[in-house]
């Protein structure tokens, strides 16, 4: 293969995940909650006529944006991935910077934000939304936290008519955290994050913190942990009166099938897709460890898989049938 060639793949596949293709229109959207004005991207489907289904990507924890990178070092460009995967298939999507990025306008005091604020601006996306002729319907997909934050909104009366958990928690996030946790290190570490964690959900400075936990300890950050540590994601989707589908990762690392079942446990009536493939941004991965998937977390130009946005796609059609 010529250099010509080789450059010419390696530009094709670079634009085929980190550019939007052809087939989708891209604009900006400023979403309005409160005060607020938070940016997004809306995404429509090229040469669509009629109303078409749009889907609010609500995005998970940290600082992750729209398109879900973070600056943590995290890049996989999953939730533009996935907009585009749905304008393929003839679907609209609005993915947006939630508040705390640099992207927001307006002030608000994020030493007292709790889930149900960042829930608001996911009602706020949908209701902006259900007033575009554009749409026929509107449905929340959250991934990760976002489906926590997706099942709330629902519950408050954001009109939607479905919602998609996308690697949603299904127990409480402490029992998650610590599994993780220990995953990464020694039971005497363990200890000492609990009696760190009590004490600092107490409001106590904790104390004897293993350092590189610490980034979980930011006092800024405590009543929003307070507020997701109380959150009950069983008794949040069984709440939920529209439609819900449940997507699951099986080589997920951090969040499990097993939180999948539990979501499906409690709401019955959802649909339950388990893509076994599919780690936790949504891409194929063999390997079982967090290091060996950390090339799919870091490389845009890495594909979600077809199965993750085709699930979700044809999930969508039949609600308008």
């Amino acid at each position: 293969m010529t250099i010509f060639c080789i450059a010419l793949v390696a530009l094709t596949l670079q634009r085929a995940d980190t550019i939007p293709p052809a087939v989708a229109v891209e604009s900006p959207y400023t979403i309005h909650s409160g005060a607020l004005e938070l940016g997004g991207t809306l995404t429509l489907p090229r040469g669509a006529t009629g109303g078409v289904p749009v889907v609010v990507i609500i995005a998970g924890s940290g600082p992750t944006d729209r398109n879900g990178n973070s600056m943590m070092g995290i890049r996989p460009n999953s939730y533009a991935q996935l907009a585009w995967r749905l304008a393929e298939r003839g679907i609209a999507s609005l993915r947006y910077d939630k508040r705390s990025m640099p992207g927001t306008k307006g002030t608000f005091d994020l030493t007292k934000m709790t889930l149900d604020d960042f829930a608001a601006d996911a009602r706020a996306a949908a209701e902006s939304l259900g007033h575009d002729a554009r749409f026929s319907r509107v449905v929340l997909l959250g991934h990760s936290e976002g489906a926590s934050l997706a099942f709330i909104a629902a519950r408050a009366g954001a009109p939607v008519a479905g919602v998609i958990s996308v690697s949603g928690l299904g127990r409480p996030l402490g029992v998650v955290i610590r599994e993780q946790l220990g995953r990464q290190f020694d039971s005497a570490t363990l200890v000492r994050y609990d009696t760190a964690m009590a004490q600092y959900l107490r409001g106590d400075q904790p104390k004897d913190v293993p350092p590189p936990l610490a980034p979980l300890f930011v006092p800024i950050n405590l009543s929003f942990m307070k507020s997701l540590s109380s959150f009950d994601p069983p008794a949040a989707i069984r709440a939920v009166r529209q439609p819900v589908l449940i997507v699951q990762g099986g080589r997920d690392l951090q969040v499990t099938v097993a939180d999948a079942e539990r979501l499906h446990a409690a709401k019955p009536d959802a649909q339950l897709v388990v893509v076994p493939l599919a780690n936790h941004v949504l891409k194929q991965s063999t390997d079982t460890t967090l290091q060996g998937q950390m090339p799919t977390y870091q490389n845009p130009t890495v594909p979600i898989m077809p199965d993750v946005a085709s699930a979700i796609a044809d999930w969508i059609r039949k609600l308008g049938s």
